[in-house]
């Protein structure tokens, strides 16, 4: 009897408790334009009928596995998706995401024309909870991208590109050792909250790959991400993500044969990330004094290391603002000479704002929502910037805004920390919804928070607020100080 030979690559679906979005999702990969894969579903212990749906489907390339309920974590479902798999490449991808008809095709034939690709992953558009595509979620075309071993994690460090998970196609001969069964065990009891550290794999698996392979990434908008709240980490700090992701990518970037990392750029996101943890836990308006002493320990290091290594100069910009709204007449001058090309585009709007505070201590980021009531959509170290900057600038505050159920209910700096549908009753048409996020998905946000609003309201970023700061429309405001609690 002769064997069948293995499909050239599977497809996992990983679900649970989402039939309504499952159904979609199924129907886009079976009816995609290339059509030799096995579709590999793994149901999470799902209530809702998913099991009699998915073997009730006819399509002989697809095989169906229900989890226990005593194993039906995230990280098992995931890591499980690379063992089942048969295929020579895997895919694994989510419920609630769509792909684009050829996705597949494009990938594989990617992967085809660039054999050195060991991983590759696909730009995303972005539509609502109902399917609706998001306005501003594709603007220019991206160029396609091969990044020889070692430059992804180089190139990490200034662009944050971050993979979406259910776009990535792996050669599974390469999946990382670590990635074995006992991994899902294996990572929870070294952490308190093992949620602190959910996403960080979204990157840290490229940049295993990335060791000794090239990997690619393919700018056509391909698979249509689902904007939600259930989407959202619920990690018991917003920093020890952050904390770990980069302690790790120093070490893996210490892996590349013949690679020499800026270890003082990996040590200044540490430090980026430890500061806001300090930051973004202080539930009174008045900073302790122990706090204000270890910013600006840090911020003295970063400035010391501005010659070796301004890039990491660059990525403790939040921490050398924070230092500057804290003391009053600090200003520094060293930032005037810097340029931020080659970087994100927060990273050069946080330089734009340093640059302009350097240039006049009066100007003030929010001096154009003057008189009008302002929520900050986040909680994270943006946000604190936010709050300290119009607090100097006499602008109130009324809260901010955050999905993840454990920042709910606290408060950052004085100000309230409520969940998004609190906007419904709290935010008029003369408010000011000011978006605080780093990455950019301003459009993502906007969604989420629209999805929320029971009227209209003006939604901006900070990052559209420093283009106000250049003379045109900068105004003189008074520069209170900020609290500094004594001991």
């Amino acid at each position: 009897m002769s064997r069948r030979a293995p499909p050239p690559l599977t497809v996992a679906l990983l679900t649970y408790n989402r039939l309504h979005y499952l159904k979609e999702a199924v129907e886009a990969i079976l009816g995609q334009s290339y059509r030799t894969f096995e579709l590999l579903v793994l149901d999470n212990g799902s209530t809702d009928g998913t099991g009699a749906y998915v073997l009730g489907l006819p399509d002989p390339r697809i095989r169906y596995v229900r989890n226990s309920v005593h194993y039906s974590t995230v990280e098992f479902n995931c890591c499980s998706a690379f063992h089942l798999a048969i295929g020579k490449r895997v895919i694994v991808t989510h419920d609630d995401d769509i792909m684009e008809p050829d996705m597949l095709e494009r990938q594989m034939a990617f992967m085809d024309a660039h054999p050195e690709v060991r991983l590759a992953w696909t730009r995303v558009s972005d539509i609502d909870q109902d399917g609706r595509a998001i306005p501003g979620s594709v603007n220019a075309p991206e160029e396609d991208r091969v990044f020889g071993p070692g430059e992804y994690i180089a190139s990490f460090l200034r662009e944050r590109l971050w993979p979406m998970p259910s776009g990535v196609m792996l050669e599974r001969a390469c999946l990382p050792r670590l990635y074995s069964m006992e991994l899902p065990f294996r990572e929870a009891p070294r952490l308190k909250n093992p949620m602190d550290a959910a996403g960080i794999a979204d990157v840290l698996l490229p940049a295993r790959v990335n060791r000794r392979h090239a990997i690619g990434y393919i700018g056509a908008p391909l698979l249509r991400r689902r904007v939600h709240t259930n989407q959202f980490s619920h990690a018991a700090s917003l920093s020890r993500p952050g904390v770990y992701l980069y302690r790790r990518l120093k070490r893996v970037a210490g892996q590349v044969p013949g690679g020499r990392p800026d270890a003082l750029h990996f040590d200044a996101f540490v430090e980026r990330f430890d500061i806001q943890e300090l930051i973004t836990t202080q539930a009174r308006a008045r900073v302790g004094t122990g706090v204000v002493d270890r910013v600006a320990r840090a911020t003295a290091k970063l400035k010391a290391n501005l010659d070796a290594s301004p890039d990491a100069f660059l990525a403790g910009l939040p921490i050398v603002m924070l230092h500057d709204l804290l003391t009053p007449g600090e200003r520094f001058a060293g930032v005037k000479g810097l340029s931020a090309q080659g970087h994100g585009s927060a990273t050069r709007q946080l330089l734009r704002w340093a640059q302009a505070r350097a240039d006049d201590a009066s100007a003030n980021l929010l001096a154009p929502l003057a008189g009008r009531r302002v929520v900050v959509f986040g909680s994270a170290f943006i946000a604190a910037l936010l709050v300290l900057e119009a607090r100097r600038g006499g602008c109130e505050v009324l809260a901010c805004l955050d999905s993840n159920v454990n920042r709910q209910g606290r408060s950052l700096l004085g100000v309230p920390i409520h969940a998004l549908d609190w906007m419904r009753e709290h935010v008029g048409p003369e408010d000011v919804v000011l978006v605080s996020s780093e990455r950019d998905h301003e459009h993502y946000i906007e969604a989420l928070i629209r999805q929320h609003l029971a009227g209209a309201a003006l939604i901006i970023s900070w990052k559209d607020l420093v283009d106000g700061l250049d003379g045109a429309t900068r105004q003189q405001h008074s520069t209170a100080p900020i609290e500094v609690e004594t001991a």
